[in-house]
């Protein structure tokens, strides 16, 4: 038979039995839409992990003073991280590839000309910072050493870089950023702003990419985000603002990346060993590798993701069975026409070849239709501001029509092997 009319004759049998095919079409689908979502979810969440490790480092270690909150946290403890204890790491281990002693504190920014005040957060940090997790783009300098020795009051505020194209949900989101708008409509750069109570000059500002294609959007490390940064050594000198520390010498914590991920556990306990000896002991910190916290982060994406794979496999298992029974009561409604084919000369091949064709061709169908929803689906899941969807590619809809038809083929080998074998002179005389 040539190809034109297999291809006819399959569609009139799909299109002569309507209820049987609608429903393995149906199963088809939806295993389709499943499988689109879940590769969409999986290569964001390997995307993400990788952008991850990338921009905050593969040896990622922060270490913090632990809070009330905390489950072993000792109010009797009197022990705290200070910055000489970071200066104390990196002395011991030069080899480090960062280590970035800082300090979290809640102030009030006011602007003279604008009038313009608001309470902001602020970080004190040391120029190791921008060692890991620079997505930014510079306007100016950034913080160096002269500044940390001679607690210079400079100050580097970071503007948020916004969205290329704004998710429909951004409409019925009321809160603004005060702050953010402020930045975004002012030139600040050079200006002289007050923190707190004191002058600080603003001699850098750090745009951050679009939310779209910002690494710190896809996965973060604690919730404090600043907005401005400042000299860890002036924050602890001259700014009163609110913090979680009691003692004024107190920092919030040190990141180290130790370079590679193979040395995270050898340093944890040699750091751990160091502040014991400092200290007296290391009861009072929280000590966790990057690759701890980005497990915690994941295992919520990783259940959603597993959910939907079952319903996919389930639903394709599923179509894959309808396809077959489809198949099998098709070959009995059509003996007498297998028969007369093979009296006409119609090999068994011919026959195998017109039964696994109608399957994959039903299964391509289920794959078009199903993608087309799919990718329906994730543009509305993307309106609704799931970033998730963003790592949405189009090699994902061809990937799961190849599964689609390849379940379709599967599931026709035993039937076409049936209908193949049927005795041409027996089915002749079928009624």
């Amino acid at each position: 038979m040539r190809t034109s009319e297999i291809i006819k004759s399959s569609l009139n049998e799909i299109k002569y039995h309507k209820v049987r095919s609608f429903l393995s079409f149906f199963s088809i689908m939806i295993g389709v839409i499943s499988i689109i979502y879940t590769l969409t979810l999986t290569y964001s969440m390997s995307y993400r992990i990788s952008k991850a490790v990338e921009v905050n480092g593969p040896g990622r270690i922060n270490i913090e003073t632990k809070r009330r909150w905390d489950d072993d946290y000792d109010n009797k403890s009197k022990s705290y991280l200070n910055l000489y204890d970071a200066y104390a790491i990196r002395k011991s281990f030069p080899e480090l590839y960062m280590v970035s002693p800082y300090s979290n504190k809640w102030v009030r920014f006011y602007d003279v000309q604008s009038k313009f005040k608001e309470y902001v957060g602020v970080t004190g940090i040391t120029p190791e910072w921008k060692k890991r997790g620079w997505i930014y783009k510079l306007k100016g300098r950034f913080i160096n050493d002269y500044d940390i020795e001679n607690k210079s009051k400079v100050c580097v505020v970071i503007q948020e870089g916004g969205w290329l194209k704004k998710p429909k949900w951004i409409k019925f989101y009321r809160w603004k950023d005060k702050f953010q708008e402020y930045v975004k409509h002012n030139e600040l750069l050079g200006k002289d702003i007050y923190i707190g109570n004191q002058t600080f000059k603003v001699v850098g500002v750090l745009e951050e990419p679009p939310q779209e294609q910002n690494p710190k959007s896809f996965i973060g490390v604690g919730s404090w985000e600043p907005n401005i940064l400042i000299p860890i050594s002036s924050m602890q000198s001259f700014l009163k603002g609110y913090s979680m520390n009691e003692k004024e010498d107190a920092i919030d914590g040190i990141n180290i990346d130790t370079g590679q991920k193979e040395t995270i556990e050898k340093y944890k306990r040699v750091i751990t060993e160091l502040i014991k000896s400092r200290k007296g002991n290391a009861d009072f910190i929280n000590m966790r590798d990057y690759i701890e916290v980005l497990k915690d982060q994941m295992t919520d994406k990783k259940r959603d993701m597993t959910t939907v794979m079952i319903i996919g496999i389930i639903a394709i298992f599923a179509g894959g069975i309808g396809i077959m029974n489809v198949s099998l009561a098709a070959i009995y409604s059509r003996v007498k026409e297998i028969g007369i084919r093979r009296a006409l000369g119609a090999s068994k091949s011919d026959i195998m070849k017109q039964f696994v064709f109608e399957a994959v061709l039903l299964g391509f169908l289920g794959g078009i239709f199903g993608s087309v929803l799919g990718v329906a689906a994730i543009e509305y899941l993307k309106s609704k501001g799931d970033t998730n969807m963003i790592m949405f590619k189009w090699w994902m809809v061809l990937a799961a029509i190849i599964a689609a038809m390849l379940t379709g083929f599967i599931a026709s080998v035993y039937p076409a092997k049936v209908a193949a074998d049927l005795d041409p002179v027996e089915s002749l005389k079928y009624e």
